[in-house]
């Protein structure tokens, strides 16, 4: 109740905005006169151009939230294991945190293009004979430069509350399983990783989301076609004739229900897989 002033102006702009994109997905309330049918603008979404471009979203978002939460389990793991000096040394992994996504797309960039860092140094250390020769890791029609910068900012997330948890956990039931003979691999597996498996879900789905909507990295990283879903968006709204205003507005309330059939579809199935491994 405490918080009702400022949460009731926060669902009025949210569920005004929502009616204003599904109304004009449907034809209605638009700035000019809409001779097409109320559905046609979902039709249109069946275009082999958005398909592929719901391919590509999905393909990066995928990608890049299961590196970013494997990667980062792994790291809590090895930081929550440092002692206590090195510990706070560690702390130098929130640094992308505190990045803007734009800041971290022209870190990419400088690194990862034909005439960026990296190419430089394997030019200079004879690995090529020029640096145009340098894999084009960046609009290549697969989304590695989006991966990479999403990898690179939201791996510190999982780190942060993967390391929270374990902070939890008594260090002796690590003792306790290599006393037993567990190897490092099957002691991080089955003893430390079912400690996070809760919070790698939620982190998984935040990621994943993120990700499949975004559109500041995208915009800078992406490739021009198929574009990202939340890039193609961008062209349909403002970069052409407003007949496909409504085709815009139908990708975003799709996008939508996507995602909210993603957070009950993934959090029953997480829930099912936890409650079978108890039963075991």
């Amino acid at each position: 109740m405490k918080l009702s002033p400022l949460l009731v102006p926060f669902v009025l702009l949210f569920l005004g905005g929502l009616t204003l994109a599904v109304s004009q997905s449907l034809g209605f309330w638009l700035p000019l006169p809409y001779d097409g049918g109320m559905f046609d603008a979902y039709t249109a979404l069946l275009d082999p151009h958005l398909l592929e471009s719901v391919g590509l979203s999905l393909y990066v978002a995928l990608v890049s939230a299961l590196v970013s939460v494997s990667v980062g389990a792994m790291l809590a793991y090895a930081v929550w294991r440092l002692p206590d000096t090195l510990e706070r040394a560690s702390v130098v992994y929130k640094v992308p945190l505190i990045l803007p996504h734009i800041a971290v797309a022209f870190i990419v960039l400088v690194f990862w293009t034909k005439s960026g860092l990296f190419s430089s140094v394997a030019y200079h250390l004879g690995l090529l004979n020029t640096p145009a020769e340098f894999p084009s890791v960046l609009y290549g029609n697969y989304g590695l430069g989006m991966i990479l910068a999403y990898t690179y900012k939201e791996v510190p997330f999982m780190v942060i509350l993967g390391y929270a948890v374990l902070k939890r956990v008594s260090p002796r039931v690590v003792v306790a399983a290599k006393m037993l003979g567990a190897g490092e691999v099957y002691t991080f597996s089955h003893v430390v990783l079912p400690h996070m498996y809760r919070v790698m879900h939620v982190v998984f789905i935040i990621l994943f989301l993120y990700a499949f909507g975004a559109f500041d990295i995208p915009f800078l990283l992406g490739e021009s076609s198929p574009g990202m879903l939340s890039v193609e968006v961008f062209n349909l709204y403002f970069r052409r004739d407003l007949a496909n205003r409504p085709v815009a507005m139908a990708v975003l309330v799709c996008m939508f229900l996507f995602s909210l059939a993603f957070i009950v579809l993934y959090t029953k199935l997480a829930s099912s897989l936890e409650q079978k491994e108890r039963k075991l």
